[in-house]
């Protein structure tokens, strides 16, 4: 091979060298240009949007109240009468407890239907009456609490009710099993309801225990 020959491919060499060399250069020139930039501009930028945008959820927390994750009961007592009570009222309020010698019932009884309510005792329907107030009013539980027995509540029996504003007893009347709960008379009732299924999520789809109860004695404060 001649001279001329060598010193071409010496040269070509040189230059692939040189090209590759350039390449992991540019490489290294960006890398180290972005996380300057990542430093001094995309991190307290970072900083600055996390800081107004946990103002903003904080704001929006208390604009729009507690969620249904975020409930917890109260147990406060404020000895008042119905009508202060229920302008007052808040959800997972605790109203008073219910009670039955019968079948051993003894629960707490919170206002509001919702599952923060029932895992710490029975829950009243916002949508009924208060106790002892002209009406009907509603009270679930689960089947884990002392409702368990509802079924062996005999007609005849008397559930008892103290609250912030008095002392009620109703009657037992009626109880059945069904999936949904029948016609209440007018006046004052309890309608008392427990979950019949075992299941997980029977609550859903399983029928349910009411018992019927009629006021037939009150003491209000």
């Amino acid at each position: 091979m001649s001279n001329k020959s060598l010193r071409d491919k010496a040269k070509k060499t040189k230059t692939k060298k040189e090209a590759t060399y350039d390449t992991v250069s540019s490489c290294i020139r960006y890398s180290l240009t972005y996380t300057l930039i990542a430093l001094v501009v995309i991190i307290p930028l970072a900083v600055i949007v996390y800081t107004n945008c946990a103002g903003i959820v904080h704001r929006a927390q208390q604009a729009v109240g507690i969620s249904a994750n975020e409930l917890t009961v109260d147990n406060s007592y404020e000895e008042s009468n119905a009508k202060e009570y229920i302008d007052t009222v808040k959800v997972g309020k605790l109203l008073g407890r219910i009670t039955n010698e019968d079948v051993g019932i003894n629960e707490m009884v919170y206002y509001g239907l919702n599952r923060v309510c029932l895992r710490n005792g029975v829950a009243m329907s916002s949508s009924s009456y208060l106790f002892g107030e002209g009406g009907c009013t509603k009270v679930s539980g689960y089947s884990s609490t002392s409702l368990n027995r509802l079924n062996d509540i005999p007609v005849g029996a008397v559930i008892r009710v103290q609250t912030y504003w008095g002392d009620f007893e109703y009657e037992v009347k009626d109880k059945y099993e069904s999936d949904s709960a029948h016609a209440i008379p007018d006046g004052d009732y309890l309608l008392l309801a427990v979950n019949s299924g075992t299941k997980a999520f029977s609550i859903q789809s399983d029928n349910n225990i009411y018992v019927v109860a009629e006021l037939v004695s009150k003491e209000v404060r």
